[in-house]
């Protein structure tokens, strides 16, 4: 039985015995003492603990450890806890890599390398990384089968390569990319707007431009979906099968992309629980009371449930205020539609995407040389290939990172595809729009400077180190004065950014995690933030109050209360929100990339909230 196979089984039946078979499979090199670990300060967490193995590799001292979890496992849960245990035995141990081990009664694990990066002598510890899997049964788990199966332990180094997300997320790219040139002539969208004179560069940048929009409306909605706020059926060819006419019935079905997604882009997820409904089919006196309204559900004709059954599929599904599903179909100066999405009853006026580009599941050689991407590239459909990767709504940071794709992707996968080959000039869109995607660790770096000089200013007499450390990744949390704290969160609270070419926002999303990270050190209990919040919606509705009008005042004051509401919310939301409202501005030359910026925010923000269904939309 090969390593791979092993780790099959584990994934299947949950045994530690399993997971030293592995590890002897992987490394001859490593000792088995199977030691139990016991930390007091824990023990409410975890119990169980092992030393699994240990061994001197090519370049360091491994050592693998194994805790049972007291509570359920999910993708976010105990992550801190678990972080700081595997920190804490590395210290003690003075290993240079250790394998962690985390699994709870149900057989989920979270299988962790965690090593830390040397400043000055090789023993002065600067800060510690974590790359991690989370895998359970009820996921694909395809890259931790494929990377950690396939990956070799001979070496540390050998080992993060194991755990690296590079591989994971260019094999993405790279099927994305096919997709995206595969699909670009086999797809229709109305041709109102015009994009150029020139008939064929006017379709070419309309399908691109439309492609581009359509995948990252569709992976920001499959984030959704790992937060639980989007049903998997509608993305189940087997429930489709149920409820789509003619579904998957051919290359000329095309009736998926019109009743589920529209209909959840614009009549759901852009229109309030509350509100949800079909437009009138009648005649044209009546159907002209609705010309232009584009948040009400259409396309019963494509249906094999009725509408009521149509309205209980989306039922459970937030609204998602702020625009960002917005039909794009709009009137101009004369009241006449401009359709862009096609969203519509009128059959000229509608888009039409077949089947097969969402769900086909056999593997299809094309030519794509066209592109310049070869003539023998493998295909298949959007819906297989995002079921096939695992996904996390938390987002990675230099030090702590998921092996999974996470909301970055978004603004990689959008200046990738802008990247690719642009029809008008033969040579890629990127040189010709200025689009280049910042690596994480550059946008870090350029944080961490900005923000470092914007704070020494605020602050002139505070030592400068303390302040670079608290805008570092440092295990060391600086120590400041009350006053110093207070100074520092009312700078944060006072800064403007401005990025002026954010594309889709990887500097501004930097500038946030950061801020972010400084308040969660000199305000974790959120007390000063909170106060500063509720004193500025005080001052901001003086006026009304002034003329006994209290109402917009308790509002005010409600939503605020409410955002730091722990039951409601996790703390990084009320520092995220206001951060997002008073604090980061950005503007780019591409609309397209706005609307990507938008988005990512926006998961940011979904990520910190609770989901209580007993809650008018959710407490979303």
């Amino acid at each position: 039985m090969n390593a791979k196979d092993i780790l099959q089984s584990i994934i299947i039946e949950f045994d530690m015995q399993e997971f030293i078979k592995f590890f002897r499979a992987k490394n001859d090199k490593l000792r088995y003492p199977y030691e139990s670990l016991v930390y007091k300060e824990v023990e409410d967490d975890f119990k169980e603990g092992r030393q699994l193995a240990e061994g001197q590799l090519d370049d360091g001292e491994l050592i693998i450890c194994s805790f049972l979890s007291k509570k359920h496992l999910a993708e976010r849960s105990g992550k801190k806890a678990q972080y700081n245990l595997g920190k804490k035995i590395l210290k003690e141990r003075q290993a240079d890599a250790g394998i962690f081990i985390f699994y709870d009664e149900s057989g989920n694990f979270r299988f962790s390398l965690i090593y830390p990066e040397y400043t000055g002598t090789k023993r002065q510890w600067s800060y510690f990384k974590r790359f991690t899997y989370f895998v359970s049964s009820e996921r694909t788990n395809k890259t931790f089968l494929q990377q950690i199966g396939e990956g070799g332990f001979s070496s540390i180094q050998k080992i993060k390569e194991a755990f690296s997300v590079e591989p994971v997320t260019k094999q993405f790219y790279g099927e994305l990319q096919s997709w995206y040139f595969w699909a670009m002539d086999k797809i229709k969208f109305p041709g109102d707007y015009k994009y150029s004179t020139d008939a064929t560069k006017d379709k070419d940048i309309r399908n691109a431009t439309n492609l581009i929009r359509l995948i990252t409306r569709i992976i920001f909605i499959w984030f959704l979906k790992e937060k639980c706020l989007i049903p998997s059926d509608l993305f189940s060819k087997e429930k489709l099968e149920k409820i789509v006419k003619d579904f998957m019935k051919g290359k000329n079905a095309s009736n998926f992309y019109n009743a589920i997604l529209q209909n959840l882009f614009f009549g759901t997820l852009n229109q309030k629980m509350d509100e949800r409904r079909f437009t009138q089919e009648s005649i044209f006196q009546i159907n002209k009371k609705e010309y232009g309204v584009k948040n009400l559900y259409r396309y019963t004709h494509k249906f094999l449930i009725s509408k009521d059954e149509v309205l209980k599929v989306f039922k459970n599904i937030p609204f998602l205020n702020g625009g960002l599903f917005d039909c794009l179909d709009k009137g101009d100066e004369k009241g006449k539609v401009i359709y862009v999405d096609g969203f519509s009853r009128n059959l000229t006026k509608q888009s039409s995407i077949p089947d097969y580009l969402f769900f086909q599941q056999e593997v299809e050689r094309v030519d794509l040389s066209q592109y310049q991407l070869g003539s023998s590239r493998t295909v298949r459909g959007l819906i297989e290939i995002l079921n096939s990767y695992s996904f996390t709504i938390d987002e990675n940071t230099p030090v702590d990172q998921e092996i999974a794709l996470d909301p970055e992707l978004l603004g990689k996968v959008f200046e990738n595809l802008l990247a690719s080959y642009n029809p008008e000039t033969a040579t890629t869109a990127r040189k010709t729009t200025g689009s280049y995607y910042t690596p994480r660790e550059i946008v870090d770096y350029m944080v961490e400077a900005s923000l470092f000089e914007y704070l020494k200013g605020k602050l002139p007499e505070t030592d400068e180190e303390k302040i670079r450390t608290l805008l570092s990744y440092s295990d060391d949390i600086p120590i400041f004065s009350e006053n110093e704290k207070q100074q520092l969160i009312s700078a944060i609270d006072n800064i403007k950014i401005l990025d002026p070419a954010c594309g889709s926002g990887a500097f501004p999303m930097g500038i946030l995690h950061k801020l972010v990270l400084a308040l969660q050190r000199l305000d974790p209990e959120n007390k000063n933030w909170y106060e500063l919040q509720r004193q500025k919606a005080i001052k901001d509705s003086a006026e009304v109050f002034k003329q006994s009008d209290k109402y917009q005042r308790d509002e005010m004051l409600k939503e605020i209360n409410e955002t730091f509401d722990e039951s409601i919310n996790y703390p990084d939301y009320a520092r995220k929100l206001y951060l997002i409202e008073n604090c980061i501005y950005g503007v780019d030359i591409q609309p397209i990339a706005i609307q990507i910026s938008k988005l990512r925010f926006f998961i940011s923000l979904v990520l910190d909230q609770k989901v209580d269904q007993s809650k008018e939309n959710f407490g979303n």
